[in-house]
Formats: structure tokens, C-alpha cells, sequence
């Protein structure tokens, strides 16, 4: 049956090194995204002053005092960095992801969809086996290194982008994105300044 071949491709095994692959470059880009994009280096203006706009079904989710959010702010870089090296994964993709979606529910103003796709990879990163290939989890317990993880942690993460990419394109289809109104407020940011 149909059920039976789906089972089967998902929970065939399969070399851990992508994943692997995966895992550090995520870890890699959450650690540099956090000083920058997620706001650890203006933290003090960001949650220091009380014009904040925030999830309007998580008004009780309140900022921290400044050295708590840093805290915070250093628990999640933590995270980032043992996902990258694949140390006591379950508890880095933890103490990454829940900072992670406290910042994320606090401040509003910087939601994207690739806000949401990085939070939801860090879910996926906690379920999967990321951890069996070039880390240090994988050193230290020799009965897991090198050992194949099945397809499933694959079909999830890929099923993630190509969700996020599918409804993202389906979006620039609006009159706004092909009046071009869109890119040219986007292309007034300093990022595409050489260009």
C-alpha cells in the first residue's frame, strides 16, 4: 500500500553528513544572526523604552530588565554555538530555541518570514539526528558517530524551505510585487548600495 511505501521512505536510513552540514551552518548563521539581526547589539534601545509593539495575544510576555535580557540574549548565543559543534545537541537546540521565540513573540517589529523559518528549523534541528556526524557529541559517544539517521530528518527540513519558498512566491504574485512598489522601498536599504 501506499501508507507502507511512505513509511518505508522515511524511515529508510541515510548518510548523516548533510545533515551535519545542516546543522553547522545553521548554528554558524544563528550565532553571527543573533548580534545583528535578532538585536543583541542595540538590546538596550530595543527593549529599554516603552513604545514596543507587541504580539497582541502575548501581552503578558513582558521584556526583562536590561542585564536579564542579556542574559538571555547570551543563553541563546550558547545555543547557537553548541548546535554549531554539536554539543549536548538537545539541550543547545533548547537553550536556543526557547530565547529564540521569547525575543521573537516580544518585538513584533521585526517579524519575517525568515524569522519564522529560522525558529522552526531549530524545532526540526531538536527532533532530528544532526548530531551523528562531525561533532562533539558524536566524539565523545563513539556508538553514535557516523551512524545513519533515517530519511524522515531529511524530509522535514526540506519540506520546511520548500514550504516557506512555495507560499513566499505565491505572495510576490500580488499587484504590489509585480508594480515593483515592493523592491524599490527594498532596494533602498544599504545592503544593496554597491548594486
Amino acid at each position: 500500500m501506499i501508507f507502507d511505501k511512505c513509511h518505508q521512505a522515511a524511515w529508510q536510513l541515510k548518510d548523516p553528513s548533510n545533515l551535519a552540514v545542516t546543522r553547522i551552518l545553521f548554528g554558524f548563521l544563528m550565532a553571527v544572526d543573533i548580534h545583528f539581526e535578532r538585536g543583541f547589539a542595540e538590546v538596550d534601545h530595543r527593549f529599554g523604552g516603552f513604545t514596543q509593539c507587541h504580539f497582541p495575544l502575548f501581552d503578558f510576555v513582558k521584556p526583562l530588565t536590561f542585564q536579564w535580557m542579556c542574559l538571555v540574549y547570551l543563553l541563546m548565543w550558547l545555543g547557537a554555538c553548541g548546535i554549531m559543534v554539536g554539543y549536548n545537541f538537545k539541550l543547545s537546540c533548547l537553550s536556543f530555541i526557547i530565547p529564540y521565540w521569547y525575543i521573537l513573540i516580544l518585538d513584533k517589529t521585526s517579524w519575517n518570514n525568515h524569522s519564522y523559518l529560522y525558529g522552526l528549523l531549530s524545532i526540526l534541528l531538536l527532533f532530528s539526528s544532526a548530531n551523528h556526524y562531525c561533532s562533539v557529541d558524536a566524539w565523545i559517544n563513539p556508538d553514535i558517530r557516523n551512524k545513519p539517521v533515517p530519511n524522515w530528518n531529511y524530509l522535514l527540513v526540506k519540506s520546511q524551505i520548500f514550504l516557506l519558498y512555495f507560499y513566499a512566491g505565491v505572495k510576490k504574485m500580488d499587484p504590489e510585487w509585480l508594480g515593483g512598489y515592493s523592491m524599490k522601498n527594498l532596494g533602498g536599504h544599504w545592503v544593496f548600495t554597491p548594486f
